[in-house]
């Protein structure tokens, strides 16, 4: 465990974390009209308390029409006063952060965005309940606006205090939508094979790196797989991993699972069904939920380090920087990560249950969480704000 907690560089500039460990970003559920509360700001000073390295905001939306429903934040002249105090807070305690940013694409039930982007025109299957049935196919001019917000966003947080961003490529947004088959139709070059179904994501990146200079870090949150037949695969993966080496991208996160068809994939555990269907925003979804729920959101079992033998292909791939994410709960965990080359390790269900967890396992008083992966968290998210309720 010692070599964990060695200072360790991160991208090209003079960012220092002081361990191998990144909260990883996990909708906190903690903005009112798109705008950060307190709770989020204490949320992430407490992961910095515990020995988190970086800490990441999670769905950080780079427009209005970015976010997936209208409380969640997006990065705005009004959102980032609060940003830049949450950034304020976590550096007084010697953390860093990082702001996820992302777009939804089609996976939208903002009802003030009646024709949600996506690569193609495709069902809604995400918020159709919500009356937004399909979405709009992007033209190259919806392409060009939305690289131009992901790359102000980015800029805006680090004129905003910020060490760091994060390109959400993965989990089936609107990237994510680009680089998969399943949802990427497009006959141009923007759709067919990985070339160019990655085409677009990658424009997004190095205009992201071109806006806010090399020696800043950016790093990308990239699927291993979708997790279903017809979708993202590994062999795509090991692709975009390449190219993303190329434009010099900090490093590359890597995570799993389509939210629209496979949500449990990177959550594995139990299914907190009777909570989602409470949670459901219309009686129609919550009806839907009930009588369809335990048929449709398939349940994978948890086991440690779970995603460990798919990333450690990407591992012999590139030798860009990788920070290994999917089921950390021990010691024994992370040397093992540690001992497959990878250079960071993020984790989330482990610090949302215990945010003092890393200091615990260096000070030798657990070999492993408590975490249950029960999977409440992901309720909570969607009522008063993420917690464990084993704990709290």
């Amino acid at each position: 465990m010692k070599k964990a907690f060695r200072n360790r560089s991160l991208g090209f500039g003079d960012t220092t974390l002081k361990n191998v460990f990144i909260k990883a970003a996990a909708y906190e559920g903690m903005c009112y009209n798109g705008i950060p509360t307190q709770s989020l700001i204490d949320h992430h000073v407490d992961m910095a308390k515990g020995e988190v390295a970086l800490t990441t905001v999670s769905y950080g939306a780079v427009s209005a029409y970015a976010r997936t429903f209208n409380d969640q934040m997006y990065i705005n002249d009004q959102s980032l006063p609060k940003l830049k105090e949450l950034a304020d807070e976590v550096h007084k305690v010697g953390g860093k952060v990082s702001m996820q940013l992302t777009h939804c694409g089609y996976f939208s039930k903002n009802k003030d965005n009646k024709r949600p982007l996506a690569p193609s025109r495709v069902f809604n299957e995400y918020g159709f309940l919500s009356g937004i049935m399909f979405s709009k196919a992007m033209t190259g001019k919806d392409m060009r606006k939305v690289s131009e917000d992901f790359a102000t966003a980015a800029l805006n947080l680090k004129n905003n205090s910020y060490d760091a961003v994060e390109i959400h490529l993965g989990h089936g947004y609107l990237l994510s939508q680009f680089l998969s088959p399943w949802t990427n139709k497009r006959k141009d070059e923007y759709g067919g094979d990985i070339t160019n179904r990655a085409r677009f994501p990658l424009e997004v990146v190095k205009n992201v790196i071109r806006k806010v200079g090399k020696e800043f870090p950016v790093l990308v949150k990239l699927n291993l797989s979708d997790g279903f037949k017809k979708g993202f695969s590994l062999d795509d993966c090991k692709y975009v991993a390449k190219e993303l080496e190329k434009i010099n991208c900090s490093a590359i996160i890597l995570s799993g699972g389509f939210t629209s068809k496979t949500p449990f994939y990177l959550m594995r555990g139990n299914i907190p069904l009777g909570g989602m269907i409470k949670n459901g925003s219309s009686l129609a979804e919550k009806i839907t939920m009930a009588l369809f729920g335990p048929f449709i959101i398939k349940k994978y079992k948890f086991t440690p380090n779970f995603f460990l033998n798919q990333a450690k292909e990407i591992r012999k791939t590139v030798q860009i920087p990788l920070v290994y994410l999917g089921g950390i709960d021990s010691k024994t965990g992370i040397e093992e990560v540690l001992n497959e080359g990878f250079d960071y390790i993020a984790i989330g269900r482990a610090l949302i249950h215990d945010p003092n967890f890393l200091i615990k396992l260096r000070d030798g008083e657990i070999e492993k969480t408590e975490c249950d992966r029960c999977n409440k968290c992901v309720v909570e998210m969607d009522r008063n704000g993420v917690r464990c309720v084993l704990t709290s």
